[in-house]
């Protein structure tokens, strides 16, 4: 038999043997109904649920444990609070503020030693006096009738094991501040994973963060450095809070991409030198920012919201059974990131947390902007609130995400996916049309634009303008053909081509197709020198060999690098609306043409996907060309794919 609570004023017992005597101290119950194997009964008034653990049934008492109450609404709305969460570190005493409306005990453990902590709703709170810094903590909790240890939901320094007090005054100071950005059209993002930046690099720490400040003699630069000469605005990392499935100490144990949350406040010990250190490793992240922004480069973090590692190892269903993960109308938990431990984004304090840990990194690290995996299955309020929170820290952040439109318990209008892209102002999306569009399909082994195919060019006049029937503005389209996931656009091209130069030619083009298009430029990391994961369509495990990227100056590069500075010299790349008068897009008969308006001048664009011999319409001052151009009787003549702009005057 067991008992659960099920409402602040329903108790659920899970049993069909008769009850002929149910009692709660201080409390009267009465028979509500009998349903399935369950039995109801009503209490007089509301339980207090930080007191009420145990429940008489035929005189014999038995735990009374948490039930669907914690996935009400009603649960959810009693029970929000806005003060200090964590640990505020001060020299002569710490402070601990932890959120269980339901826990029944709580203890703070610091170095071994409890402290009793109180119950101030719907948090509980201690103060130890004395100096702790760089002192182990967990939280001792009890529910019903057994302690559980749980870490910090808030923890901001880790060493191996632990949580670990740090005084903030004693990090490494940082001495630039965020890189300022106008407008999302602005940007151009080119995306890498700590690791696989560095590891076959000829730099002191490979794989470390470390080692993406420190000069490369092969590259004769930093990896930071190399990227910011590229014509990048920001590189964005693949996950660098807390995750599992790593060995910090043997790091060439095990790969994985990140995207397994630990600890959404501190930061990953695989990429530290010395990961039991916790000021290092937090030192360590901050000098990859402060490096970068001493560039002008902006630093990207790469989020999971959407989902936990695995619910059992984090720490909330030990303090608040339930309330952080999703739950459909049957209070079933939902899996719709297929983990069966989506989060529930919509909860008061769920939606806090994630706030709060946007904050820490834009306020303590001074990261420039957020990409939000699968952030289709977050809700629109959280983004929204997401949003004008961190722009009041700095109005130059960056926030977009996968708005995949993914079934889940949230209302179709709550959803933060493309099909509500209007109701987010502030959002950028991964534009999967123009990927699909440009790349073709992986697993029909179908052509796109940018590969070869003649077929959807009405679409390709959309995709230059910035899908505007898909998007409310361009700064809300990613435009890409590659990131970490999927098979690499250069592996792709096996499937149609065994020629290696023809390969080279169609990712040249396609580069340059994202930096003329209306939107937002995205790279993978390692895309300007046609990188291959050797037909791995889904490397979050696989080897170094698969991953690593390997450096090498390909001629490919300074083109690449000529296309990315004509888009920042001419304002018409970069809208931040439709515009009317400026573009013209057109399907010539072995073009697509391409042509930008601006005050006394034209940039005509002419887009070739082919290798057949083609006159080149040269009206002007031929100022960029993918391919060579051949030049006979005074004419142009094309014969390779690629991006050809012509600059005429008026």
């Amino acid at each position: 038999m067991k008992a659960f609570i099920d409402d602040f004023n329903l108790v659920r017992i899970e049993s069909s043997e008769y009850i002929w005597s149910i009692g709660i101290e201080r409390y009267q119950l009465y028979w509500y109904k009998n349903e399935g194997a369950s039995q109801y009964f009503k209490v007089d008034r509301n339980l207090k649920l930080h007191e009420t653990d145990h429940i008489w049934i035929n005189e014999v008492k038995i735990p009374l444990q948490i039930g669907l109450v914690t996935l009400l609404k009603s649960f959810d709305k009693k029970f929000r609070y806005d003060g200090p969460l964590g640990v505020n570190y001060q020299k002569t005493f710490t402070e601990f503020f932890v959120f269980s409306p339901v826990a029944k005990e709580m203890f703070v453990v610091v170095d071994g030693t409890s402290y009793e902590m109180k119950y101030q709703e719907p948090i509980w709170y201690a103060k130890v006096e004395g100096d702790l810094e760089g002192k182990a903590y967990l939280y001792r909790v009890r529910l019903v009738d057994e302690f559980v240890d749980v870490k910090d939901p808030y923890t901001v320094a880790s060493n191996l094991t632990d949580s670990i007090i740090v005084d903030k005054n004693k990090l490494n100071k940082q001495e630039f501040d965020y890189v300022p950005l106008k407008k999302y059209t602005d940007a151009v993002i080119y995306e890498g994973h700590v690791r696989d930046m560095t590891i076959r690099l000829d730099v002191v720490d490979k794989g470390l963060f470390d080692g993406l400040s420190q000069v490369a003699p092969s590259l004769g630069t930093s990896v930071l450095g190399y990227i910011k000469k590229l014509g990048i605005t920001h590189l964005q990392l693949l996950p660098v809070f807390d995750f599992y499935g790593v060995d910090d100490i043997e790091k060439s144990k095990l790969y994985n991409w990140g995207y397994n949350p630990m600890q959404y406040f501190a930061v990953e010990g695989w990429y530290s030198k010395n990961p039991n250190d916790p000021y290092m490793r937090i030192n360590e992240f901050r000098k990859v920012v402060d490096e970068a922004h001493k560039l002008g480069l902006g630093v990207v973090m790469d989020v999971v919201y959407n989902h936990v590692y695995e619910r059992a190892l984090f720490p909330y269903d030990q303090l608040v059974p339930g309330y952080f993960f999703r739950h459909d109308r049957h209070f079933q938990p939902t899996h719709s990131c297929y983990l069966e431990n989506d989060v529930e984004t919509t909860n008061y304090m769920v939606r806090r947390l994630i706030v709060d840990s946007l904050v820490h990194f834009v306020k303590n690290y001074k990261v420039d902007g957020f990409r939000f995996d699968l952030m289709g299955l977050m809700d629109v309020d959280t983004m929204n609130l997401i949003s004008t929170v961190l722009r009041k820290i700095n109005p130059s952040v960056i926030l977009y995400g996968e708005g995949w439109n993914m079934d889940s318990a949230v209302s179709k209008m709550q959803r933060s996916n493309m099909n509500n892209q209007h109701l987010m102002a502030e959002i950028g999306h991964f534009n999967d049309f123009y990927r699909n569009l440009f790349k073709g399909n992986l697993h029909t082994k179908e052509l796109g634009y940018a590969t070869g195919s003649k077929q959807k060019l009405d679409q390709v006049l959309l995709a230059l303008k910035g899908s505007p029937h898909m998007f409310s503005s361009p700064k809300k389209s990613l435009n890409y053909v590659e990131c970490h996931d999927n098979m690499t656009f250069y592996d792709t091209l096996a499937f149609n081509y065994k020629d290696e130069l023809k390969k080279k030619i169609y990712q040249d083009f396609v580069n340059h197709l994202i930096a003329i298009s209306q939107g937002i430029p995205f790279y993978h990391a390692g895309q300007e020198m046609y990188r291959s994961k050797f037909g791995e369509e889904n490397s979050y495990q696989s080897s170094d060999d698969i991953n690593r990227i390997e450096w090498y100056d390909y001629s490919s590069i300074s083109k690449f690098k000529k296309i990315l500075k004509l888009r920042k010299k001419y304002k018409l790349y970069r809208l931040d609306k439709y515009a009317k008068n400026e573009i013209e897009a057109s399907i010539l008969e072995d073009y697509v043409f391409y042509s930008l308006k601006g005050e006394g001048y034209t940039l005509n664009h002419f887009l070739k996907n082919d290798f057949t011999k083609t006159e080149l319409l040269v009206d002007g001052e031929l100022i960029f060309n993918s391919q060579r151009v051949k030049k006979e009787d005074s004419k142009y003549y094309v014969d390779k794919p690629g991006v050809y702009i012509v600059r005429k005057r008026g």
